[in-house]
Order: C-alpha cells, then sequence, then structure tokens
C-alpha cells in the first residue's frame, strides 16, 4: 500500500472559510485529484478517512472538505442543511483545486454519498473540467425521498419547518430538529437510521445533531435528477436495494439518465456501504472504475 501525508487545507466559499484535509501520496508527483465531502449533516471526520485513505494509498490525491456551517468550516447558523449552499460550496472548492499546481487538474473526480451524492451529479451537470464523478446511495429526487416520510410526524415537523423558515427572514435564531433518534420528531427516519447515522460519529465529537427545521421543506425542492442528463463524463453510480432514504426507482431513473454510467445495484442498506464487507467491495469497484477512466 502505498504512503501518504494528510496536510490541513482551509478554502473559501461565499466569504467563508471551509475546513479541508489534503491527503497527498508520498510517490506520485501530479497525482489526479479526488474530491469528497459528506452526506446530510454530516462532517468530514464522519467515516470519510478511510474512505480517502484508501484513495490516497492507491496513489490519488484527495481533498475531504466541510460545508460552511460544519464541522471545521466558519459560518452561520451552524449545521443549516442546505443544498444551494452545499453545491455552492463544490464550486467553490472545485474552482481552487483546478489552480493547484500539485495535482493534475485534468484528472479530477467528484465523490459524495447520499446527498453529496445529489451534489456532485449537480456540479457535474453545471461545471466543465470534471473527469469522472462516483455517487453512492445519491440523493435524487427530494420530492421521491419526501414521500417516504412517516405520515404520522408530517404535520408537526412541517408546522416547525415553516416557523424556521419564517423566522430565518427576521434573523431569529433557528428552530431545531434532531438529525436522527430512536424515536420521535427527526429528519432521517428509517429504521436503520439511527444506528447507521451513530456509527459514523468518532468518539469525542462535539456534533451535537440538531439541524434548523427548514430542512423539511426545503430538501423536497432539490432534485439532481432534474439535471442528470447534463453530465458529460463518466459516473459510477452504486444503489441499495434496500434504501431507507432513497427510493429505489428514483436512483435507476435518475442513472439512466446519464450517458457514461455504470450502474450497480447491491442488497444493503443506506449505510452499508462504510464499514465491513460492503466498504471493501465498494472500495475495490470504485478503484476499478478510477483505473478504467483515469489511470
Amino acid at each position: 500500500m502505498g504512503q501518504y501525508n494528510i496536510e490541513p487545507l482551509f478554502l473559501k466559499s461565499s466569504g467563508e472559510t471551509l475546513g479541508a484535509d489534503f491527503y497527498r501520496p508520498a510517490k506520485v508527483r501530479k497525482p489526479a485529484v479526488i474530491i469528497m465531502a459528506h452526506g446530510f449533516a454530516g462532517e468530514r471526520k464522519f467515516s470519510l478517512p478511510d474512505t480517502a485513505a484508501a484513495f490516497a494509498e492507491a496513489g490519488y490525491a484527495v481533498v475531504l472538505f466541510d460545508y460552511r456551517g460544519f464541522g471545521g468550516s466558519t459560518g452561520k447558523p451552524r449545521e443549516l442543511v442546505s443544498a444551494p449552499n452545499h453545491v455552492a460550496d463544490w464550486k467553490a472548492v472545485l474552482t481552487q483545486v483546478k489552480k493547484r499546481k500539485d495535482v493534475d487538474t485534468s484528472r479530477i473526480v467528484l465523490w459524495g454519498m447520499s446527498m453529496s451524492g445529489g451534489h456532485v451529479i449537480t456540479t457535474a451537470a453545471r461545471e466543465k473540467g470534471i473527469a469522472a464523478i462516483i455517487g453512492l446511495v445519491p440523493h435524487v429526487d427530494g420530492f421521491a425521498s419526501a414521500m417516504m416520510y412517516p405520515k404520522h410526524l408530517l404535520p408537526r415537523a412541517t408546522a416547525l419547518a415553516l416557523q424556521d423558515l419564517a423566522g430565518s427572514k427576521i434573523g431569529r435564531d433557528p428552530i431545531r430538529i434532531p438529525v436522527v433518534a430512536e424515536q420521535g420528531l427527526r429528519c432521517l427516519t428509517g429504521d436503520d437510521c439511527y444506528a447507521g447515522y451513530m456509527q459514523m460519529v468518532p468518539k469525542g465529537s462535539s456534533w451535537v445533531g440538531l439541524v434548523p427545521a427548514r430542512i423539511i421543506i426545503t430538501v423536497n425542492q432539490y432534485r439532481p435528477t432534474k439535471e442528470a442528463a447534463k453530465v458529460q463524463c463518466p459516473a459510477l453510480v452504486i444503489a441499495a436495494q434496500q434504501d431507507s432514504l432513497i427510493p429505489l426507482s428514483a436512483t435507476r431513473k435518475a442513472a439512466a439518465k446519464i450517458k457514461q454510467v455504470e450502474y450497480l445495484e447491491w442488497p444493503i442498506g443506506h449505510f452499508d456501504l462504510l464499514q465491513g464487507r460492503w466498504f471493501e467491495e465498494g472500495i475495490r469497484v470504485q478503484l476499478a472504475f478510477l483505473k478504467k477512466h483515469i489511470g
């Protein structure tokens, strides 16, 4: 396995500073570079260092960053899940990576999982200079995912979301709801979500897991599938047949729109690609895809 170094990196986006880690392979002069960020309300330290390390060991540079308001990045309100803000952060990071002299900027790959899997589709549809994208269990259609939200929680969630959204217009502090919980009102409600999400959070993390409630409404409007046909680069999409958050039919529909797609469905849940057997299999497939398309 190849050696690599991890260096702190600070990037700019809309006046905020994004905290990031730069994984630099030790023996590759100008490596291809993979840009990575987490999914819904996640921080870069949540499980993703294992994936970044696997790529770096294989000879790829990695830029792993936090969105504004999350982890090591500046920005308020904290933990605001905002698709437009996230996509703007992706564009800003991509623009700055393109200016680096120590990586091969003709071989830039975007990597995302869950909500960030949708962001890489959106970014690749809008921006030039992307060699390939990887989307694991990607969020492709907020409206379709909203149909899976429990009906008995919807009235209270919607009421809080509307209050939070209205309050944000006049500068009030956010009204917050849990990202996950064992029961009660929460954002991610699948049977596997609490255990699956919490296993990502490192011990000693200061993560609180409470996000502004407006996301319950605004996420419905985020539909990367509507731009998927504009993606011109090769794409690897891995879907979970037992996904409790992303309708499989929506993922199939979005993937079918991408001209150069390698689409796989595995008998797994939403969080299974982050550890164990399916993590290892996922890394093997991703490295094969990268070798095929960017060397």
